[in-house]
């Protein structure tokens, strides 16, 4: 789904089924984002949901996608730096919440969810070798996951890549991304 500024607009209008599209789309990014700094998955989705509330109760306040979203992760890591202060806790890297990076965060969550969405792209079994490799999976294993040749595995990452690369290829950090993940 792609959203744009249009989708703030129907939003400031009460338009329901605008925010739902925008919940649907972000709200698996912003509990990643949270997860990073809190590992209690339950108050990181509490968390994320209360910022959507919050998105609602303001959305005639807001005139675009990036201003939103940009508020959107502020809320998230500001209300899980009070949750870990209330709390005396800290992230699950034992680092202090504020010592985070937020933009770098966002960066690669969006990035992250760019690449989702072209990987989803791709045809079912490509898509099936391309995100296990992602995982770290070795072709000898992801063939036997498959139950399909170390060759087929092999002609299907190719495949997958050539086509991630094509669809990517406007997106510099992206292909940097892959570049990255998959040695090449």
């Amino acid at each position: 789904m792609s959203l744009s500024d249009e989708h703030i607009v129907r939003i400031g209008q009460g338009d329901l089924k605008a925010f739902k599209e925008i919940y649907k789309d972000m709200f698996q990014s912003l509990c990643l984002y949270g997860y990073k700094m809190l590992s209690n998955q339950a108050v990181v989705s509490d968390i994320v949901q209360e910022a959507f509330i919050i998105i609602w109760n303001k959305r005639v306040e807001f005139n675009s996608l990036v201003g939103t979203r940009a508020y959107l992760y502020t809320v998230v890591r500001n209300k899980i730096s009070d949750h870990a202060k209330n709390l005396k806790t800290v992230s699950i890297e034992n680092n202090p919440v504020e010592e985070i990076d937020f933009n770098n965060q966002i960066t690669k969550e969006e990035t992250y969810k760019i690449l989702r969405e072209a990987i989803a792209t791709l045809p079912g079994q490509t898509q099936k070798v391309i995100k296990l490799s992602m995982n770290g999976h070795t072709n000898p294993e992801i063939a036997e996951v498959l139950d399909i040749s170390v060759n087929t595995v092999k002609t299907l990452k190719k495949i997958g890549y050539s086509k991630l690369r094509e669809l990517l290829k406007d997106n510099v950090f992206l292909l940097l991304l892959l570049a990255d993940l998959f040695g090449y």
